[in-house]
């Protein structure tokens, strides 16, 4: 996938950005995802492939980030980078939310440096900044019609890209390569070999802030956006609406334990989400034909059986719990599409 030159400041940064949704597929040594999300630091370390299978989990781990660490993660990520045990310091980083902008977009058939050249300008028309404030990537992902073809074009601010490298750095390791929350889900799905099946499927990744959304036609990607929604916004709703505190939620959540009243509540906060949902699915099948024929879950939330059920109970869809591999929770999806990454 072509990647844009941008101003020199951000020039060691442009290699980085690249081939959002390829998994390369040669050997490769010890690669380590590391997911920083908003309340904990997820890390995972693949080995090298022995003959056909897939590659080992020689390592995972997960730390919570304490109240106030949210702005400055390094030392939780050296904590989960440690507990990993390894030499190596170079590591596979992803960003999301509103910063990052996925647009599937149709563009005349072109030459790769043709494509390259046009998407500064196709950019622009979706972007609510400067096309100069971003780092920009895209990827043909097939025929739209004649002399067409569906583009998803990948923006993000440069100021988000630079940050998330500052807290790396600052936690003593050097990042290999930067990639989007959203496909680097979509790259576990895959991985695990759900992908490889006809249909269209909605995958979820709840977190404590975001839920990252991603619909596939087969293999690939033909939606994909970060909705402001997640366990933080489901537990301070119920909070507010039965008059209690927030971390008397969050415990019962936790154990399963909710009271009728909390369950209630917990149905009408989550119909926000949704909400989102249905408008997301309803514009892909206007768009595209088809609605989601099932949803994956994973991630933070998507441990909780009370919200599967919920969701159950909202969509019209069948949903399906999903992690990643064998001895992972669904919280490890996005690290672990991250590891499979190679630089």
């Amino acid at each position: 996938m072509p990647s844009v030159p941008f101003a020199n400041v951000l020039s060691h940064v442009a290699p980085l950005f690249n081939r959002l949704t390829t998994v390369r597929l040669r050997e490769a040594k010890c690669t380590i995802g590391l997911d920083v999300g908003s309340a904990s630091i997820k890390a995972i370390a693949l080995g090298p492939r022995k003959g056909i299978g897939s590659r080992p989990l020689i390592g995972q781990h997960l730390v919570s980030l304490e109240a106030g660490q949210e702005a400055d993660a390094s030392e939780a990520i050296r904590a989960a980078l440690s507990a990993l045990k390894l030499p190596s310091r170079s590591v596979n980083v992803a960003v999301s939310g509103q910063w990052v902008i996925m647009r599937v977009v149709e563009m005349p058939v072109m030459k790769p440096q043709e494509v390259k050249q046009a998407l500064p300008f196709e950019a622009q028309r979706y972007l609510p900044f400067n096309v100069h404030d971003v780092m920009l990537d895209g990827v043909v992902l097939g025929s739209s019609g004649p002399k067409k073809n569906w583009v998803l074009i990948v923006a993000c601010k440069k100021e988000l890209i630079e940050r998330r490298m500052d807290g790396v750095k600052r936690a003593g390791c050097e990042p290999a390569l930067i990639d989007v929350d959203a496909l680097a889900l979509t790259n576990a799905f895959q991985a695990s070999g759900s992908g490889r099946r006809e249909g269209t499927r909605a995958l979820m990744n709840v977190g404590s802030q975001l839920t990252n959304l991603v619909i596939l036609q087969g293999e690939v990607p033909y939606l994909v956006r970060d909705i402001p929604w997640g366990a933080d916004k489901l537990v301070r709703g119920v909070a507010d609406h039965l008059g209690i505190e927030a971390a008397a939620v969050g415990a019962a959540l936790v154990k399963g334990e909710l009271t009728p009243d909390q369950r209630s509540s917990m149905e009408l906060v989550t119909q926000a989400l949704v909400d989102e949902l249905q408008l997301s699915f309803d514009y892909f099948e206007n768009r595209f034909g088809h609605a989601p024929e099932e949803t994956f879950l994973s991630g933070g939330l998507g441990q909780s059986a009370v919200f599967l059920d919920v969701l159950k109970r909202h969509l019209t869809q069948p949903v399906t719990p999903w992690t990643p591999g064998r001895g992972l929770t669904g919280q490890f999806a996005v690290a672990y599409g991250l590891a499979l990454r190679t630089a």
